[in-house]
């Protein structure tokens, strides 16, 4: 949330100094492959687990949370925020699939309801904090940041299990990419 103020703001101040237009190259590109991804990350999870793919998430976006705090280019920035993209898309399709596979035709409506208030939950006390935390400094925020994904890391390592009802699907993986390449290439999908 606060990511338009940090790239924006003059480096005197702890911000990156970017232009709009840079600023507007990031929040449209980035975007759109964290909203693409997930048909590959998807696919992935079906086939090699999905508390696989939990910690493959976590590995993923702790350290990029905190390397952009770090980096002061665009191109560092750039990058470092396309894998903080890559690992929301690991991380995405699998919240998604194990509420589906955790609930039933009588409760799927609760469980998603409990999936997406926390969401909403998660969206505004999660500016709130990092204003708070932003006081200090913005290397604060990332470095708060990194540190929450680690914090999610261990319930995920220790308590998560896939669901008893998923089969993992040994299918090669040049054919998940083909399946993959299916979904991407459907017209209606892409219009969506």
């Amino acid at each position: 949330t606060l990511s338009s103020l940090y790239m924006t703001s003059p480096t005197e101040q702890g911000g990156l100094g970017f232009s709009d237009g840079q600023r507007g190259a990031l929040q449209g590109i980035i975007p759109f492959f964290l909203y693409l991804l997930p048909v590959l990350t998807g696919a992935l999870a079906d086939r090699y687990g999905y508390r696989r793919m939990f910690l493959l998430s976590f590995a993923i976006m702790a350290p990029s949370y905190y390397l952009l705090g770090q980096v002061e280019s665009f191109n560092g920035f750039f990058l470092a925020f396309m894998l903080v993209a890559l690992g929301a898309a690991c991380f995405k399709p699998v919240v998604v699939a194990t509420v589906s596979h955790a609930t039933n035709d009588k409760n799927r409506g609760l469980g998603f309801g409990i999936f997406y208030t926390m969401i909403n939950v998660g969206g505004f006390i999660g500016p709130l904090v990092a204003g708070y935390v932003r006081a200090v400094s913005w290397d604060a925020v990332f470095v708060m940041s990194a540190l929450w994904i680690c914090v999610n890391f261990l319930p995920a390592l220790f308590l998560y299990r896939d669901p008893e009802n998923v089969k993992q699907n040994n299918i090669k993986f040049s054919e998940l990419m083909r399946q993959a390449q299916q979904v991407l290439g459907n017209g209606r999908f892409g219009l969506l």
